[in-house]
This record gives C-alpha cells, structure tokens and sequence, in this order.
C-alpha cells in the first residue's frame, strides 16, 4: 500500500533530492574510471527533477504544462498518435505507451502533476492494481483542440474512445485525478508515462471514471471522432463542469 501523494512542493522536493542522490545507508557503486558514469543500485538512480515555475502574466509555466490560474485550467500540447486500434491510454508521453494511446504529450510528468496540485486537484485512495477500482480523486473534463478548415475544434477526450461491446463511443463523463507516487525510489509516472488512461492504472495521473477501466480489452481509438493522424492538439485538464476556456 503506497502512502498519500506529495503535495506538488513536497514533490518536487523529493524529486530533486533523489536527483542529487541523497538515499540514506544506500552505498553507491566505484566507478570503472573517472570517464565512466556512476553505477547505482537499483531503486536509487536519478529521477528527472521538476523544471522551473516561470510566472507568465498571471499564469505559471512548469516545463511543457501551462496553469491557467483564473480557470484552474492544465494545459498541455501534443499531437494525434492513433486513430485507430485497440487503446489503454489516452495520454501518454513521448516514451509512454505509444502503441496503444491516442494522442501523446511530451510533458515531464512531474510538471503535469505539480501543475494539477495546485490547480487544487486530489486524489483519493490509491487503487490496489491494474484493472482493480473504483478509482478515486477530483472530477476532471479533459478537453480536446486542434484546429481544421480555418476554425478551432473542440471534443471532449472520451469520445475518441469506441467501446467494442456496446459498438458505441463513451459517453461523457469525467476523467479523474488520482495522482501518482514515489515508490521504491521512484516516481512511477515516469516508469511508462502514462498520463491519463482508460485502463485503470494505479501508477497514471488521471484515469477515467467509467466501470470500462476494468477492462483492457474493451476499448478502441474511435476513428470517426479522432482527427488525422500527426494533428497537432491542445489538452485542457479542468475542473469537472467549468465552463470552457476561450481558446487563444
């Protein structure tokens, strides 16, 4: 059982310390010759550490994730991976779960989740396993945009998503913030860089709140909803029922 998620400060601060290295009573490993990297037991090598908060007009900038402050809006850009096919993940990293996710963020996870904290997100409890739920943590839409024939569209992320059973698209319904953790000396988040999942994922940061997450072989890309494959997108995290933000 995994203790409560970090505040994002606590977090940050935990991820610099492991990036300096600072595990009590873990010996390191000589290394070979001074030109040679260090060899470190397993469990205690670096996490990447959190980027700098930038203040951007009222908003702040962790990395690649934006916080719109008035809105409590997470924002982060990406592209379209995949329209169709068999799908666990709906966001994902650069080196996430690409051959089963529809759309990728290059996002330091650590960024995203920081920026979720202080946009007043929590998790719950913490899930046992995979598949196993009822996730638990802050209602969240997460909003789609990308631009086509000279306008902004807009879509809510579980309509890319087609359910085989029912032979029918999600329907709407929030996502949640379940958070992820340190464990065994790291974040986990960055193990697979599974942001946002519709295959209940006790490690990603959001999942969705539908009973499909139990299951990791129900769900699709839904290639009627989701734009061309390569399209450059915008991925809006928002409280549950918030109005949308204009886009820029």
């Amino acid at each position: 059982m995994r203790s409560r998620r970090f505040g994002w400060l606590a977090a940050a601060g935990a991820a610099g310390a492991l990036a300096l290295g600072m595990f009590a009573g873990t010996a390191r490993a000589t290394p070979v010759s001074e030109s040679m990297p260090e060899i470190l037991p397993v469990g205690s090598e670096p996490q990447p550490p959190p980027s700098p908060v930038v203040w951007e007009g009222g908003n702040v900038r962790f990395g690649n994730v934006l916080l719109e402050t008035a809105t409590k809006t997470v924002v982060v850009t990406g592209w379209v991976n995949q329209t169709e096919g068999p799908i666990e993940v709906m966001v994902c990293g650069a080196k996430g779960k690409v051959h089963e996710a529809v759309l990728v963020a290059p996002v330091n996870p650590l960024d995203l989740q920081s920026a979720c904290l202080l946009a007043g997100m929590k998790g719950g409890k913490p899930m046992p396993e995979f598949g196993m739920g009822p996730p638990d943590g802050s209602p969240v839409d997460i909003i789609v945009e990308w631009e086509a024939d000279g306008e902004t569209k807009r879509a809510r992320a579980e309509s890319f998503a087609w359910n085989v059973k029912t032979q029918a698209p999600l329907p709407d319904g929030p996502w949640l913030f379940t958070g992820s953790m340190f464990k065994d000396g790291e974040f986990k988040a960055f193990a697979e860089e599974s942001l946002a999942v519709t295959y209940w994922d006790p490690y990603a940061i959001l999942n969705i709140a539908s009973e499909v997450g139990r299951d990791d072989e129900l769900l699709e890309a839904n290639p009627r909803t989701v734009p061309p494959y390569g399209t450059p997108v915008r991925i809006l995290l928002r409280p549950a029922g918030a109005p949308p933000a204009p886009s820029p």
